[in-house]
């Protein structure tokens, strides 16, 4: 049964889109609303394509890259809250946090197409 669970959880940080697509189908079952539930999905898993993103990197290059990724978190992070500020002239943290989030998911999710797709086409070529 542990090693079921450990499948199951080594699955989906390494294809974090079986994630979403889970969490997203469960939000749609419980709220009934398709946009609240992509929302949802796209908040719950940011930290799974974090991740699976790490973790390509680290297969395709062979060493740590976390502190790149955290670089980028904080740099999307401070431009969020810049533009935010700007546009607003006030921070409101809520609205704030969910903006530094989900652009962070979207970054990460192009990042994790961008690099899986390197990483089948350097296999292609070697």
């Amino acid at each position: 049964m542990t090693n079921l669970v450990a499948s199951v959880i080594a699955t989906i940080v390494t294809i974090p889109l079986l994630g979403w697509y889970f969490i997203y189908i469960v939000n749609v079952k419980v709220t009934k609303n398709k946009s609240k539930a992509i929302r949802l999905a796209s908040d719950w898993t940011t930290l799974l394509f974090m991740v699976a993103v790490y973790f390509i990197m680290a297969e395709l290059w062979g060493q740590s890259f976390i502190w790149i990724i955290l670089a980028v978190f904080f740099f999307i992070s401070i431009i969020v809250t810049w533009m935010h500020w700007k546009v607003s002239g006030d921070i409101q943290t809520r609205k704030l946090f969910k903006g530094i989030w989900r652009f962070n998911f979207l970054f990460f999710l192009i990042l994790y197409f961008l690099l899986s797709g390197y990483g089948l086409i350097s296999i292609i070529i070697s």
